[in-house]
């Protein structure tokens, strides 16, 4: 509220954006209008897309790391091998014996946990595409040319080694990210958030004159007289033209 309505000792910003739990992302939505914000996200999401290369320890390893945020956190597994979800099934019970937010966990997997299995790469990704998660793991042959394939997620991790905590810590990109589906036309926070662009018009007389009678038919259609007179006045050829 500071931010956004200015006090006496903080001036008031011209927006607001990062991460936050619920409360953050409804003061957010509270404040938009007075001030501009990046996105209202939602709670934390992954999606591993795995072929039957993917080690099963390392993909149940990297669902849970989301799931430990909050009840309300999503973890998906989409692979094309039955083989490989039902080893991932199990690792997760092995690691829910050992970790300390299990309990947060369970109720996670159990609201929005998911192994989904697909019958082709293609469908993997077209699942991928569909809930346009977060984050989003690629643990198959080749991850470069799945990647290719993507056309909704907010980060995007490639191979065994690039879990999703790696992004969190370390990695470098902006780690504020769309969430529930929004990456379907959101992108991650960065610099062109910070940029404003303004429109730049400029007509020499022969180019609007070129035109000028379409812009006032259009005025007229809509009963807006001002308009059209203001395109009109430029080419008056007399007086008694007004």
């Amino acid at each position: 509220a500071a931010l956004a309505y200015g006090t006496e000792s903080i001036p008031k910003v011209d927006k607001i954006v990062g991460p936050g739990n619920i409360y953050v992302a409804l003061a957010k939505k509270a404040v938009y209008g007075h001030v501009s914000i990046d996105a209202i996200a939602g709670p934390s999401e992954i999606l591993v897309i795995a072929d039957e290369t993917a080690d099963p320890r390392y993909v149940a390893a990297d669902l849970l790391s989301q799931a430990e945020h909050d009840e309300l956190a999503s973890a998906i597994l989409v692979t094309t091998s039955q083989e490989l979800a039902e080893a991932v099934s199990g690792e997760v019970d092995q690691f829910l014996t050992v970790l300390s937010r299990a309990e947060i966990i369970r109720k996670s997997l159990d609201n929005y946990g998911y192994i989904l299995v697909a019958d082709t790469m293609d469908e993997a990704v077209e699942i991928a595409n569909e809930i346009a998660s977060e984050h989003l793991e690629i643990q198959t042959r080749n991850p470069y040319e799945v990647m290719t394939k993507i056309r909704n997620a907010g980060a995007i991790f490639l191979g065994p080694y690039a879990s999703e905590p790696l992004g969190d810590y370390f990695a470098g990109p902006n780690h504020v990210l769309p969430t529930n589906g929004t990456a379907k036309f959101f992108s991650p926070l960065s610099v062109d958030d910070f940029i404003k662009k303004s429109s730049i018009i400029a007509y020499s007389r022969e180019a609007l004159q070129a035109v000028h009678e379409d812009i006032e038919t259009f005025a007229k259609a809509e009963g807006l007289t001002a308009h059209a007179n203001s395109i009109h006045v430029r080419f008056e050829e007399q007086e008694g033209d007004r």
